[in-house]
């Protein structure tokens, strides 16, 4: 839980503060007054990133050299519950500065895992209307909940695919002369058995966390659309057409995956709850990935990239067969979106605390039944929670507290 905040040079809000108690406190005014950039600067806080920007300079106020966002939280549950942490982060031209009770992080990324918060925005039908990267990144966001070592494998499979993806485009670049690559065909040798090892890994865990949110997600889309329609969630992964001993998995044939492997890399689907641990284990994953690296080579140094592994699925949820991404309507991929968001509320809250639920004017868009139930969640879940609304008493529930910005 957040207790309180200051906030200098951060967008349009500057001399900032505010005190936050539990229960649901909402903020409003006009666009343009600060709404959102506080509920950002908070998740920068409690995350450890922004939900808005990927550079963190974007923050910093024009003509500003800096930003300073300081809070301090309180765990209120499970092990640590009582636990103080004092949070500060200053970021300037140069570089940042993190710290957290005093002790200096190497990166805002630092702070993950410590003060969980959950983001809902207008923006998140992205998660079913845009790319598979959007999803994977949800998906790997909440997969840092489950563990520390998860994190582990994740930041360690995305430096050994930067570096083997580097070693092919100098390949490609050299016109096929493996001496010409740093390392020569050594290198890439140990590059490709880290990368079936870590995908292996990475796998793994997104399958166990694939059957444990998929019922999840399909549970609270059907409490927001008032059980009118059914979606199903599925992990797709093209690797995954090798382990025939999956129970129930719906595969692209042979033809169908190697033709998308040679024009998008996209993969085949795996069945509606995902995979269970006792299904699949990393030793199948491994040789699996073995085999489809070994028949993926050719084509990896010609094009000059890594062809296949965890950084090419994609989490598919569909509606009658079909994926929503092309097929849902507004409401129902709005519904998915939330159902999405409340399965992490969810994970976050079993494996580390209750989060901080955000809520960026997500009512606007939705109709009185999904209104009322989305009230009806945030209730159940006992969270705090702060809204961002340019009008509260279009607010379907009472708040605890008010905020009002000009």
């Amino acid at each position: 839980m957040i207790l309180d905040i200051s906030i200098n040079g951060v967008r349009s809000l500057n001399g900032f503060e505010q005190k936050f108690g539990p229960g649901i406190t909402v903020v409003y005014g006009p666009n343009g007054c600060g709404k959102t950039t506080l509920l950002e600067c908070i998740h920068l806080l409690g995350q450890g990133f922004s939900f808005r920007a990927k550079d963190l300079k974007e923050l910093i106020a024009w003509k500003a050299d800096e930003l300073i966002v300081r809070g301090n939280f309180e765990d209120t549950d499970g092990l640590q519950a009582g636990r103080a942490r004092k949070r500060a982060i200053r970021i300037h031209r140069r570089g940042c500065e993190v710290k957290e009770n005093g002790e200096s992080l190497k990166s805002p990324a630092g702070l993950f895992g410590g003060c969980p918060a959950v983001i809902m925005q207008p923006s998140d039908i992205e998660l079913l209307r845009g790319a598979p990267e959007v999803r994977r990144h949800w998906l790997d966001e909440i997969l840092c909940y489950r563990s520390a070592t998860n994190t582990a494998i994740l930041r360690r499979y995305k430096r050994v695919l930067q570096q083997r993806n580097q070693w092919l485009k100098q390949y490609k670049k050299s016109g096929g002369m493996a001496d010409a690559a740093v390392g020569g065909e050594e290198l890439f040798r140990i590059l490709t058995e880290q990368l079936i090892d870590l995908g292996a890994k990475l796998w793994a865990a997104r399958l166990q966390l694939a059957d444990e949110v998929s019922p999840i997600i399909t549970g609270y889309y059907r409490m927001l659309s008032g059980g009118v329609d059914e979606i199903t969630c599925a992990y797709k992964s093209s690797i995954l057409k090798e382990l025939d001993a999956l129970d129930g998995a719906d595969f692209l044939g042979n033809d169908e995956l190697d033709e998308l492997d040679g024009n998008t890399g996209s993969s085949g689907v795996v069945g509606e709850s995902g995979v269970s641990d006792d299904v699949v284990d990393e030793a199948a994953l491994r040789d699996a990935f073995a085999r489809k690296l070994s028949g993926l080579e050719h084509v990896e140094r010609i094009q000059g990239m890594t062809m296949a592994g965890p950084h090419r699925d994609d989490l598919a949820l569909c509606i009658g067969g079909y994926e929503m991404r092309s097929v849902g309507s507004q409401g129902q991929c709005r519904s998915a979106a939330l159902a999405m968001r409340f399965a992490a509320v969810d994970v976050a809250s079993r494996y580390l605390s209750k989060p901080i639920l955000l809520l960026d004017d997500i009512f606007a868009e939705l109709d009185v039944n999904r209104r009322n139930a989305v009230a009806t969640l945030i209730r159940e879940k006992q969270c705090q929670v702060v809204i961002a609304t340019p009008q509260k008493e279009d607010l379907p529930f009472t708040a605890d507290a008010e905020v009002k910005l000009q």
